[in-house]
């Protein structure tokens, strides 16, 4: 019985290692087995295209290296270009480089093995940690046996050095997922360019993710609008042939033939690209001049690209690299049956009528921060330089988006700022206030903007008026005009102004008024501090604090202690938690007063003005300042030991 469990057992594990997608019997010859695995009808269908299926029939023994369906459709396989004698030569070579005459179990495989496949080729055979690879491509399923030899299930067609590889556009037509991207590129004339020679590596995305991006090519129709389109598909190639296996673990910033960066993030999940994340559904497609990665999404360009001129500091429309250098300046230049004389542009053909010196001065940058953005512009040094001199180039430069306000060198120059008189750390600090006073979290553009008044927070903590009228925006309360608006950056946008812009100035509450003594709030949030002062007629008592916790107060009452407000009497107003108040006692008298919210919590004050007049009630409330007193604690400690010790030497001598 017990041998009959161990057999059944042994049995079971046995069968399940066996795969459940598989059915092959060792009586049948390879392409029977291929047929019925459920998972090569692509090979047995080119195995019959290339007329080799009686001679894997024989007697043999072979070794096959046999793709799966999957592998055929990523390896972008169509059996219906290869109609020619000659194109059917090239399938049977492929297919036999999957063929090695001999049977070869995984076991005996080693790694580094180089072997002669029937074609003729050499194919080297790797093992990692157990998987047995072949010229790159995994053995999924190993040792199918047959009656002439064995198959391995591979994860990817293999293909001869001596193959000759077809170009980007051809492989994408060949896919049967592309025919979207293979229309745009048409549309948008760069077949002829990823035909060129390369090398280039092209993220490729599928129908379905045109189809999920709503791209329809009908829509791109006139120059404009193909220029757009043509940014957008150069988004996705980058120069060289970058497979997946070159990619490091983490993120790697890549540039993009339209001059974009782009991001491609390795994980143990897969690769994905761009901000979007898109998946590579299938890499390292290979072409004579690159090689394709799918993709499931459209990568979108990101904003910011600027058209910038150095002569006339304006932004050119059409921020796109390809169009921002297309312009040239013609005179009496014959086209089209038309002379044109001016600023031309052979993307958009747009002609502007601008100076041969202004036409020359357009220069092209992707999304660059908010610093190098300003740098760029060549009339913002001084602003630049400030930023350096207050430590605030970092700010601007980071992953937040802001709103910068930039006054020009003219507008620095005419406000008499000259850095050299800030050297001190308070006078950088006062720097600091007025450059953070031009800038405003978040990115707000013109056209944000609604007609009218708008307060804003400044990133100095003051508030910032914007004025747009007739669409002309206007900032401060000088009002500052908006020169150049809407000026992308990476981390935001720029505003061009004509004036540097002034903070309101700090407004001490007790300006005018001096301080005899001035109360707080003590540590515990609930105790005026000090809590009992004595002052002389004529003085006068401040109460301070900024930004507590809890909303305080200050409020008469009637006696020491008392819960009873007296109407009309002296108070601050309503409790908050920043309180500047002031009161001058002109008697002698004795003023109480209470915090409202905190009048169950004890929270009084006491202030005895001159002889304290004729109030002899007075309780003492020194105890009420015990909290903030210089060694109470101490005091409280050691009188209570001296306590403890006389009760313990009287219970002694009772004993």
């Amino acid at each position: 019985m017990m041998r009959l469990r161990v057999f059944i057992l042994t049995a079971s594990l046995l069968l399940a290692t066996i795969p459940f997608n598989v059915t092959a019997d060792a009586t049948d010859d390879i392409p029977t087995n291929a047929t019925n695995s459920g998972v090569h009808d692509s090979l047995v269908a080119a195995l019959a295209h290339a007329d080799l299926v009686s001679a894997l029939q024989a007697d043999g023994p072979f070794t096959v290296f046999a793709p799966t369906d999957t592998a055929f459709t990523e390896a972008g396989i169509n059996l219906a270009d290869f109609d020619t004698d000659e194109e059917n030569a090239t399938l049977q070579d492929i297919l036999l480089y999957h063929v090695y005459s001999g049977q070869v179990e995984s076991s005996a495989v080693t790694d580094g093995l180089t072997v002669e496949m029937l074609n003729g080729d050499d194919a080297t055979f790797s093992v990692v940690d157990g998987t047995v690879a072949i010229e790159g491509a995994n053995v999924t399923t190993p040792d199918v046996m047959s009656s002439n030899g064995v198959i391995h299930f591979i994860d990817k067609v293999l293909m001869p050095p001596t193959v000759q590889l077809v170009d980007i556009p051809s492989v994408a037509t060949s896919t049967g997922i592309h025919t979207a991207l293979v229309e745009a590129l048409i549309q948008a004339d760069l077949v002829a360019t990823l035909q060129g020679t390369g090398p280039f590596t092209v993220f490729a995305p599928t129908d379905a993710a045109f189809a999920a991006a709503g791209i329809d090519l009908a829509t791109f129709d006139t120059p404009e609008e193909i220029v757009a389109l043509t940014d957008i598909l150069l988004y996705h190639v980058v120069a060289g042939a970058t497979l997946s296996t070159d990619l490091a673990d983490g993120t790697t910033t890549v540039r993009a033939v339209n001059g974009d960066s782009l991001d491609l993030n390795v994980a143990s999940t897969g690769v994905t690209v761009g901000s979007g994340n898109a998946n590579v559904t299938i890499a390292d497609v290979a072409a004579s001049n690159g090689v394709v990665h799918v993709i499931d999404q459209v990568l979108t360009p990101p904003s910011g690209d600027i058209c910038y001129n150095m002569v006339s500091h304006t932004i050119a429309p059409g921020s796109s690299k390809v169009a921002c250098n297309a312009y040239m300046y013609l005179e009496n230049f014959s086209m089209g049956g038309q002379t044109i004389t001016g600023c031309y542009n052979s993307v958009t053909h747009a002609v502007t009528d601008v100076s041969a010196a202004e036409c020359q001065a357009y220069g092209w940058t992707p999304a660059v921060n908010i610093a190098m953005t300003a740098s760029a512009t060549t009339i913002h040094t001084s602003l630049v330089a400030a930023l350096t001199k207050a430590n605030l180039v970092a700010t601007v430069s980071g992953t937040a988006d802001y709103t910068v306000f930039a006054p020009s060198d003219a507008a620095f120059e005419a406000a008499g700022i000259n850095l050299d008189d800030f050297t001190t750390d308070e006078e950088i600090a006062v720097l600091a206030d007025i450059l953070l006073y031009h800038v405003v979290a978040g990115t707000t553009l013109s056209t944000d903007l609604a007609e009218g008044m708008t307060t804003v927070n400044a990133a100095n903590g003051d508030e910032l008026l914007i004025h747009v009228e007739n669409g002309s925006v206007m900032v401060g309360s000088s009002m500052a005009n908006v020169t150049l608006a809407d000026v992308p950056a990476s981390n935001g946008v720029i505003h061009v102004i004509d004036q540097v812009l002034t903070p309101p100035a700090s407004v001490d509450p007790f300006e005018g008024v001096t301080c005899d003594v001035t109360v707080g709030i003590g540590s515990t949030g609930y105790a005026f501090s000090p809590a009992v002062i004595n002052i002389n007629v004529g003085q006068t008592v401040c109460w301070s604090w900024e930004d507590e916790s809890m909303p305080h107060n200050v409020k008469e009452i009637t006696g020491s202690k008392s819960t009873t407000f007296v109407e009309n009497g002296i108070t601050s107003g309503e409790a908050a938690t920043t309180v500047a108040f002031s009161h001058t006692f002109t008697e002698d008298s004795t003023f109480y007063y209470a915090c409202e919210p905190h009048v169950a919590l004890n929270m009084f004050g006491e202030i005895v003005v001159g002889d304290g007049g004729e109030d002899e009630s007075s309780t003492d409330m020194s105890d009420d300042d015990s909290e903030d007193t210089p060694g109470f604690l101490i005091t409280t400690v050691i009188v209570s030991m001296i306590g403890a010790l006389v009760l313990i030497e009287r219970r002694s001598k009772g004993e």
